[in-house]
């Protein structure tokens, strides 16, 4: 997916199949989204957006790489 795409889904704000998180917080609530999205047939979540101004904000590398240890445990 292309930078230009992804710029035009923030753009468009959250629906019920697109949400913003600005960081990897909560697990649980990002876990009961991806449920969601599955019993609706898809939707995506874009990591590094905040949600209520669709502010790209983005995540360093430090944060990567700690949120993907933390779900591979």
């Amino acid at each position: 997916m292309s930078q230009k795409i992804i710029r035009n889904i923030i753009r468009l704000g959250e629906t019920s199949t697109v949400q913003f998180k600005k960081e990897f917080d909560n697990q649980e609530k990002i876990a009961s989204e991806m449920i969601a999205f599955a019993n609706a047939k898809g939707g995506m979540i874009l990591f590094g957006v905040e949600d209520k101004t669709g502010a790209v904000l983005g995540l360093n590398y430090e944060e990567l790489q700690k949120q993907i240890i933390t779900w591979q445990l």
